[in-house]
């Protein structure tokens, strides 16, 4: 008892001195004035605007399709892992087949549950990003997320999930710093516990919480006044035994994809908030170790508490049914098949270069009298406006234009590391605002990974938003903030995103402009009116009726990688295998055959043009063709079927 009464002296002493919160800190807690409520409302409306105006806009096939399939599946009754290879950990399967029985079996329903999620997640988006900045400011960030979220590709995929949980865990952490309600732990906590269970990314999330925590342990510590400090404890000394199993591990992981820009982009901002935690516990502590393990155990097991309610919930019907092993398969083993076959490295170092130029702007900004900020931000709107405009047309423009802010959550987290882990510059901040701070820094630190290991330009977006968050918290954080030029800098951003990158869809976005081809209306009824690129429309326009025509029964076979076929024809898969590199590869081939006999297939699709898994080879195929005598070619699929 006597550990968490000092503990909890130690937390009282610190949240109650007014001077170490600041005014920051008490502005955050006045009622919500009409000002901040109307714009938070009209960017609430604007923001669902432009996303409503995007939400059919552009698919890609392979991963509606996959997405589709497995909650059709579980409408039938089958179970994730257990009954067929589900792509991520199944919760939002579920969700998704909710959303097919509530609003219709096609693609749209899907987006229709994206959509809601996300009109929940831009008020989230605008309290933080109001812990640090004014209403306007905050607004404008606000708009600045929404256009780098789903407008640039509206599909449900699970990333924006994770997404949206870590916005939200974000936020209940920084209430729990304002409030110290412990609530706030078990609600964030829930919300990485439902990341999760949609995908198992959100481990990103927790360790990020986790790596908060003992921060917070060190700051509650530091509240103390007593001279005496107690250095080499056996609390120090388990820190950074863990900080170094953390970094081991992730340093493990992401160099199973080779090359120093993915130690850079995924392990670097890591090391550097690790450095600042071990700084910071070498310097020692006025608190014994046993009040300082019990704060720390006390926010862990609450926000643990909150993790563990949906993890429990989802894992009951694996638990009843005996297929526990198979989950685990599934989440923690399969996905290893990936970096054989959806792998893609980051942009090499080159592309930090195009971050330079903006850094430097801002140091002279933050380091210039007030007319010299007035000059430079007249200057810049010229240049920018310039840039802005030659980006449509020349694709050096355009990439610089990109990488300037894709590249650049490495340094915004050394960025506010050097601010805490500086003691003349962490002593500018109340005690408060370095945990508000720090909070965004490891969240955006961790979730960067999201990107990891299919870094695809389009990857970026389902962690942008946090990194204007980290970045406008850091960027508040010093002195004198530039506030016009950090103004043009914002608006150049979201003019180019509105402009120049979303228009281009995943298949440019990141490389050079492309005016949108996302205009066709698909007139399968299951695609729930979806627009895409003409030609790839109608692929499925001519192929699906053709296999509709020659199917007998309730079965086809479609691979590889094509779920598509299946969902849009309103057919069922013979096989488990949604990707055929998911599948154990001894036994494959004879494993397609037995199914398709099994169960009287009639009619196959052969993609010639699979996304990820290797052709179909050469003995499968002259199997095919023997069995199925009849064929026609649709642009990359070959249909055989029989009489």
């Amino acid at each position: 008892m006597g550990t968490f009464s000092a503990c909890g002296q130690v937390s009282e002493n610190l949240h109650g001195d007014a001077s170490a919160v600041g005014k920051a800190s008490s502005k955050s807690r006045a009622p919500i004035s009409f000002r901040t409520l109307l714009i938070l409302v009209l960017v609430w409306v604007v923001s669902a605007v432009y996303a409503g105006i995007h939400l059919k806009r552009g698919w890609i096939p392979h991963d509606e399709g996959s997405f589709a399939q497995s909650a059709e599946r579980v409408m039938q009754g089958q179970l994730p892992h257990r009954d067929f290879d589900e792509v991520y950990t199944g919760g939002l399967t579920f969700a998704n087949a909710l959303a097919f029985r509530e609003l219709g079996v096609n693609l749209t329903s899907l987006r229709i549950v994206l959509f809601m999620f996300f009109l929940a997640w831009v008020p989230v988006v605008y309290y933080v990003a109001s812990r640090f900045l004014s209403a306007y400011a905050a607004g404008g960030l606000t708009l600045l997320a929404v256009a780098y979220s789903i407008p640039n590709y509206p599909a449900p995929v699970a990333s924006w999930y994770n997404l949206f949980f870590a916005v939200f865990g974000v936020a209940a952490l920084l209430r729990y710093i304002e409030t110290r309600a412990r609530c706030w732990l078990v609600a964030a906590g829930f919300c990485g516990g439902l990341s999760i269970v949609v995908k198992i990314s959100g481990l990103y999330f927790v360790a990020a919480t986790l790596m908060f925590f003992v921060y917070r342990a060190q700051a509650l510590s530091r509240a103390e006044k007593d001279e005496s400090r107690e250095r080499h404890s056996v609390y120090s000394v388990a820190i950074a035994l863990g900080l170094a199993i953390f970094l081991g591990s992730l340093v493990k992981i992401i160099l199973e994809v080779p090359g120093l820009n993915q130690v850079v982009n995924f392990v670097l901002p890591s090391v550097a908030l690790c450095a600042v935690l071990a700084r910071r516990e070498w310097n020692g502590s006025s608190v014994e170790a046993g009040a300082r393990f019990a704060a720390l155990f006390e926010m862990a097991i609450f926000f643990s508490a909150g993790v563990t309610v949906p993890v429990a919930i989802f894992l009951v019907p694996y638990a009843r049914s005996g297929a526990v092993e198979a989950l685990i398969r599934g989440v923690f083993i399969l996905p290893a098949r990936r970096l054989g076959y959806a792998m893609l490295p980051t942009p090499s170092l080159v592309a930090l270069l195009a971050v330079l130029p903006v850094v430097a702007v801002l140091v002279v900004a933050y380091c210039s009298h007030r007319t010299i900020q007035y000059l430079l931000g007249g200057v810049l709107v010229l240049v920018f406006g310039f840039v802005l405009w030659y980006s449509g047309q020349n694709a050096a423009a355009y990439r610089f234009s990109w990488h300037s802010i894709a590249a650049s959550i490495p340094v915004v987290v050394l960025t506010g590391a050097v601010i805490l882990g500086i003691p003349r510059f962490e002593r500018r901040l109340s005690c408060e605002r370095q945990q508000q701070l720090m909070v965004l820094l490891c969240s955006l630190a961790l979730t960067t990974l999201f990107q990891f290991p299919f870094s695809a330009q389009i990857y970026f977006c389902y962690t942008a938003p946090m990194l204007m968050l980290a970045g406008a918290g850091t960027l508040a954080s010093i002195r004198r903030p530039p506030h016009l030029v950090l103004t043009v800098v914002m608006l150049f951003y979201g003019f180019f995103a509105v402009w120049r990158a979303t228009p281009g869809f995943v298949y440019h976005i990141g490389n050079a402009y492309a005016p949108d081809e996302q205009t066709e209306v698909s007139s399968l009824g299951r695609a729930g009116g979806l627009r895409g690129d003409p030609a790839r429309v109608g692929v499925y326009e001519r192929l699906i009726p053709l296999l509709q025509a020659h199917a007998s029964g309730q079965f086809i076979y479609a691979a590889p990688d094509c779920p598509e076929v299946y969902f849009l024809a309103g057919l069922k898969n013979p096989t488990r295998t949604m990707f055929d590199f998911f599948d154990e590869p001894t036994g494959h081939e004879e494993r397609i055959l037995n199914a398709i006999e099994s169960h009287n297939v009639k009619v196959v699709a052969i993609n010639q043009e699979p996304p990820f898994s290797l052709e179909i080879n050469d003995a499968v195929d002259e199997v095919l063709e023997a069995r199925f005598p009849y064929s026609k070619r649709v642009e990359n699929f070959e249909v055989r079927w029989r009489d």
